[in-house]
């Protein structure tokens, strides 16, 4: 079955499957961090803007799921202007979802100046799983759950299963070392 190209318009759901499932809810503002210094307070889904346009902070009133979900409709529906505005080439619907999710992540500031966008719009579409991988620090730090999310991203990008990708990360991923190869789409 060919792959379904993406409109450059809506939200592909499974974008926002992996979101979900990365990220999870919480209703309560947390640090992503944790401890260590660098964090971003977040809420939801984690999204780090609440509904009145404001950072999100300790002190950010807790949320429903209801509430979460339109949050995440909002940002993600930012990140998908960002992919369509600055992406040059077509995409499928699995390869948008991927853009989309590490868009969400780390914003269209960084994706519109990274490797991965430079190889995309010369027709490298080979080269972002490669470049998805070099994403994974924070605050200078590489962190084996981001590499995770990128290995997932980067296999949604090559065709694989949105929710088989995730787990597949989570299971196979362990170390800052490893990288599977991406299974059969």
């Amino acid at each position: 079955m060919p792959a379904l190209l993406w409109d450059r318009k809506s939200v592909p759901s499974t974008a926002t499957v992996v979101v979900k499932r990365i990220e999870g809810f919480f209703s309560n503002p947390y640090d992503d961090n944790g401890a260590l210094p660098g964090g971003t307070w977040t809420i939801g889904y984690g999204t780090i803007v609440d509904a009145d346009g404001k950072a999100v902070t300790p002190r950010t009133a807790a949320i429903t799921e209801a509430q979460a979900q339109e949050l995440l409709r909002r940002d993600m529906g930012g990140a998908a202007r960002d992919v369509a505005q600055r992406v040059n080439v077509e995409l499928t619907e699995n390869e948008a979802a991927a853009l989309i999710s590490w868009t969400y992540n780390l914003g269209g500031g960084n994706l519109s100046k990274s490797n991965m966008l430079v190889k995309l719009n010369s027709h490298q579409k080979s080269g972002v799983p490669a470049e998805m991988r070099k994403w994974i620090n924070q605050e200078g730090k590489p962190l084996v759950g981001l590499l995770r999310r990128r290995w997932a991203e980067a296999a949604i990008f090559s065709g694989i299963d949105p929710i088989n990708a995730c787990v597949l990360a989570w299971k196979n991923i362990d170390s800052l070392d490893d990288w599977p190869d991406f299974p059969n789409a």
